[in-house]
């Protein structure tokens, strides 16, 4: 579970970004946070707003770069491919960006930090909170050398020290994964899955040229989850877009990459037509139903096995009454008991006022083309009861679009 992540020098923004999930103990919360390891409290909802352009996406890039990066940077990166990261407007290219995470579970509460270049790791450091003390303390680190020191940490540091030697592109955490260490893997199911429709170029999920394979991809989770099939049919039926049935079917399509054709599993829907029941692929369904099926399909990892979900517009081809019905399956106990988060961006500002200012991100650019965010709760003056929708609307937050310019 995410408690706070930063990051500097990335994409969009210029100086340090800061995202805080956390709420004071003594705030009046609902079934969208829960109860931290430090009795404060967490938020299972995050939402970022601002106009077009002005870093929305490029904020959701951090924390998903940051899984990329943590976790499989060591097998999904050649020995000589550059670390994919994009520092800001690509200038400054000597500067490291920088990445900090907090993140709890399994019983504690951790900081991974790092600086990097495309070239190479400039440090990196895994910390643990120690409750007695009220410190962190640092279990592995790794300098500009690409020297791996771990302090009473039960791992195999030669091993992961011999697997860096010539990877200066890998996180030791990725190559302390690769050796089978208890601790780290430990930590990595603290953090939990990471879901997200979001590549390095941005929303990869659009109804557009991928679409196909992107029905595939998410036909395939739900064949190899079988016991999920009937929840995520109970949800298309519940959104009332005439479905009346839900199925997965083997078909054969054409692989324009392997040119040939090739049996792959695909979604298939059923409606109830005056008696009669008729089936479609789900590509011949509207724009909005593929698109809530994707989004269930990065919703249903996370809730099942915790963690936290970053989606790019979620409202993107979709009615925004649908968005606190998706928004609901977080704050609901019951469909999600391993306190998984949602991360999303929206442009369907009467979301506003289903979130608490706790919840609530401000992205805008300056005219420096610099990004900045901010949480509502961070305004001086902003009261927990106010309509957030038409103050935002009103222009007292900012970040806001300015059409009147256009």
């Amino acid at each position: 579970m995410i408690r706070n992540f930063e990051f500097g020098n990335f994409c969009s923004y210029r100086e340090t970004a800061a995202i805080s999930f956390t709420a004071s103990a003594s705030v009046d919360t609902d079934n969208s946070f829960t109860t931290s390891l430090l009795n404060d409290r967490v938020s299972l909802l995050m939402g970022v707003f601002g106009a077009n352009a002005s870093g929305k996406t490029n904020l959701l890039k951090g924390l998903v770069f940051f899984s990329f990066f943590l976790r499989h940077s060591y097998q999904h990166l050649g020995e000589k491919d550059p670390i994919p990261v994009d520092g800001f407007f690509h200038l400054n290219r000597d500067t490291p960006v920088s990445f900090k995470v907090e993140f709890e579970g399994n019983g504690g509460f951790y900081r991974y930090e790092c600086e990097l270049l495309p070239t190479a790791v400039v440090g990196e450091k895994l910390s643990q909170f120690n409750p007695e003390t009220g410190y962190f303390r640092t279990l592995m680190s790794r300098d500009s050398e690409g020297k791996v020191t771990a302090r009473d940490f039960d791992v195999d540091r030669a091993a992961i020290s011999r697997l860096l030697q010539d990877r200066p592109n890998a996180s030791m955490f990725a190559a302390g994964l690769l050796t089978g260490s208890k601790e780290i893997s430990k930590i990595d199911r603290a953090l939990g899955v990471v879901e997200t429709n979001v590549s390095r170029t941005g929303k990869k999920d659009s109804v557009s040229e991928n679409e196909l394979q992107s029905l595939i991809e998410a036909a395939a989770y739900f064949d190899a989850n079988p016991h999920l099939l009937e929840s995520l049919e109970e949800r298309l039926i519940a959104a009332d877009l005439g479905i009346s049935g839900f199925i997965i079917k083997k078909t054969t399509l054409f692989d324009a990459n392997k040119k040939r054709e090739e049996e792959v599993p695909f979604p298939f829907v059923r409606h109830r037509v005056e008696g009669a029941e008729v089936e479609f692929p789900m590509a011949l369904e509207s724009s909005g139903t593929k698109r809530l099926f994707l989004v269930l399909r990065r919703f249903f990892p996370v809730l099942t096995d915790g963690g936290v979900a970053v989606i790019d517009e979620m409202e993107s081809d979709m009615h925004p009454h649908l968005i606190p019905t998706l928004l609901d399956l977080f704050a609901d106990p019951e469909l999600n008991p391993k306190k998984a988060q949602l991360l999303f961006t929206c442009h369907h500002v009467e979301i506003l006022n289903r979130l608490t200012k706790e919840q609530i991100v401000l992205v805008e650019k300056d005219a420096n083309c610099v990004s900045h965010a901010k949480r509502l709760c961070d305004i001086p003056g902003v009261r927990r009861e106010e309509n957030f929708f038409s103050r935002y609307n009103a222009g007292y937050y900012g970040a806001i679009p300015k059409p009147e310019v256009f």
